[in-house]
């Protein structure tokens, strides 16, 4: 009786420790992610010939703190009358990458990856494309989504 009793309160007390960890790892799988539309520019700001920069910025909370966080995506026209975004974050290392008219590709000057217009990965050690961004066109206007938890 007495080993019964030892094991059921170590069984209880593993559970006691247990649940809260398991939560504490479990929670964010279960969090939903806010959709944040930013505003980015206006459609008729996109030329043909070549990508167009834009920045936006919006505020972030975090819990007491607040930050005011600036991102940079450039808009391509992908066929006639459709565009994409394309976040400028380069997928090997995480630097900014500039588009050179000159060379027609998005240029990474961290390690020499190039993309192409479309954001494909043309040559360097990117491992994947530059991210396309969600957007859509409200009012005549570019908007793009950004996720917070």
């Amino acid at each position: 009786m007495l080993s019964w009793f030892a094991g059921t309160l170590s069984t209880l007390v593993g559970a006691a420790i247990a649940a809260p960890l398991a939560g504490m790892f479990l929670a964010p799988l279960f969090v939903k992610r806010k959709e944040l539309w930013l505003p980015l520019g206006a459609v008729a700001e996109v030329s043909e010939d070549a990508p167009t920069k834009f920045t936006y910025s919006y505020v972030k909370t975090d819990g007491w703190f607040e930050k005011t966080v600036y991102g940079t995506a450039y808009a391509v026209i992908d066929k006639p009358g459709s565009f994409m975004v394309l976040s400028n974050i380069c997928s090997h290392l995480g630097c900014g990458v500039r588009w050179d008219t000159d060379r027609d590709a998005f240029l990474c000057p961290c390690h020499n990856g190039v993309f192409a217009r479309d954001g494909s990965v043309k040559s360097g050690p990117p491992p994947k494309p530059l991210t396309r961004m969600k957007s859509r066109v409200a009012d005549g206007r570019i908007e793009i989504m950004i996720e917070e938890a």
